[in-house]
């Protein structure tokens, strides 16, 4: 165990918190050895400032966390982690800015599908405890190439000594947050990749490494394209940096693929991350000079249809995009719209940017029928926004009338951009009938409220306990089921 200071926690989807007491960082990644045998590393940071101190059999003032992770495969408990987490010692335990404290644990498992029960308790404080439930899979034939998951990290540098996040020869702290700050200019990354040898043979294996915008799956700056070349063999490590210096503020995915000697793909893995940097922004002097006559745009000279074609864009536009036309197109004339309406498709599909509108724009008529109003546009409300920018969903759960919730939909996605068993919560706040709100998302980059089902039930929990993240149990609800199950 090492001490470890975290400046900025972030809770996503893989972090667990309450909004006062315990606050820890929960991280879960399969990797397996040489010969293919799995185990999940575990990473646990505790916050310093959020955990009680007493004092110790040396005089000093220590904190503790229980740890407990119950790995289940089906209904049959596999595996168990469970130990106490010490922090460091101090001397009082008045001082406020006392560091967080960290540790990783492997654990080997089988190869399959696995629950994860988290628990974690201030062996401290009675009540200070959290509890988690998430899924992982490990999967490493012998009869494909198979890899561990693409890990980011906040910097890379020599280790000055042993320690809790040296990894592959560099002190590695990883990427906690999935958030990259203007101070951060490099982005490192790496991949194992188990098996290349036995697959592909004495060969060579081939490493794309790129950003795209989460958005729209386009690269973002396609001359900083890192390709990379290996010698197969049991493990191959793909370890790079990505150059973010120029990145504008926004939502990305880390790609990388792997081809084969004929360049063909044979395993392609992304992770998304944020980045902040406000001082990158578009310019309208990048479109200027691009001309749109004798395009399909030309014609279309209407201020106010102009308009309306450029706004139905913002479901599938980059967060750059989506600043500039929502604080600047009233100022655009009707030749910079044109332009920056052509550009945008002409970036997405170079050989026939005019088709490419065309087939958007029969999906932006699709969610006019279906949730669009006298009062809001289809493509400017929740779901119509979800439904152009990812797609229609698998599977819909409407409960229109249940008497105590509000009404709402489940919308549930088998897999959307690399993320598996993706919901959606819409619901209706003032019984409109029309527009549906987005109240929950388990998707990365997206709202979560980890409090949606007691801001759905509008009968019950009159004096609600501010830390009380699911309703009493009632006749009928089937809130919790939908979001498990379907």
């Amino acid at each position: 165990m090492k001490r470890y200071t975290l400046l900025i926690i972030m809770f996503l989807a893989v972090t667990v918190s309450q909004a006062q007491g315990l606050k820890a960082f929960i991280s879960h990644k399969a990797y397996c050895t040489n010969k293919l045998q799995p185990y999940i590393e575990f990473t646990f940071i505790v916050g310093g400032n959020t955990v009680h101190y007493v004092p110790n059999k040396q005089n000093k003032f220590e904190a503790g966390v229980e740890i407990q992770v119950d790995m289940f495969r089906r209904d049959s408990l596999v595996n168990r982690l469970h130990y106490i987490l010490s922090s460091d010692q101090f001397g009082d335990s008045a001082r406020a800015d006392k560091p967080d404290f960290a540790d990783i644990q492997n654990v080997p498992m089988p190869q399959g599908e696995y629950f994860l029960y988290f628990y974690m308790k201030d062996v401290n404080g009675d009540t200070n405890r959290l509890s988690y439930i998430d899924h992982i899979v490990l999967d490493f034939p012998e009869d494909r190439i198979s890899t561990s998951k693409l890990s980011l990290y906040k910097s890379i540098s020599a280790p000055e000594s042993p320690g809790l996040f040296v990894k592959y020869g560099y002190y590695l702290p990883p990427l906690y947050s999935s958030f990259v700050p203007e101070s951060q200019y490099t982005l490192p990354f790496a991949l194992e990749v188990y098996n290349s040898d036995r697959i592909l043979g004495e060969s060579k294996l081939k490493a794309k490494c790129y950003i795209e915008y989460a958005e729209s799956h386009i690269a973002a700056n396609p001359n900083n394209i890192i390709t990379m070349e290996y010698p197969t063999k049991d493990v191959v490590l793909v370890f790079n940096e990505f150059n973010v210096f120029s990145l504008p503020s926004g939502n990305y995915f880390a790609v990388v693929q792997l081809l084969d000697k004929n360049d063909s793909l044979v395993w392609v893995d992304k992770v998304f991350f944020q980045k902040s940097n406000p001082s990158m922004q578009l310019n309208i002097n990048d479109y200027t000079l691009t001309s749109v006559k004798g395009t399909f745009v030309e014609s279309d000279t209407d201020r106010k249809v102009l308009i309306d074609m450029v706004k139905c864009l913002y479901p599938i536009s980059n967060y750059a995009e989506r600043e500039f036309y929502q604080n600047r197109l009233k100022s655009l004339s009707t030749e910079q719209m044109q332009q920056f309406f052509y550009s945008f498709w002409l970036k997405r599909n170079p050989g026939n940017p005019e088709q490419a509108w065309l087939n958007y724009k029969k999906r932006v008529d699709e969610v006019e029928k279906l949730y669009g109003s006298k009062q809001v546009r289809g493509y400017l409300t929740d779901r119509g926004r979800v439904r152009l920018q990812y797609g229609p969903p698998d599977d819909i759960k409407e409960e229109p009338s249940d008497p105590v919730t509000l009404p709402y939909e489940i919308w549930h996605y088998h897999y959307l951009n690399g993320q598996s068993n993706v919901k959606f919560v819409f619901y209706d706040p003032v019984l409109t009938g029309k527009d549906y709100e987005l109240l929950h998302c388990n998707m990365l980059g997206e709202r979560q409220n980890p409090s949606w089902q007691m801001q759905l039930v509008r009968n019950i929990e009159t004096q609600q306990d501010i830390y009380q993240t699911t309703p009493t149990d009632y006749w009928g609800n089937e809130m919790e089921d939908y979001w498990k199950y379907h």
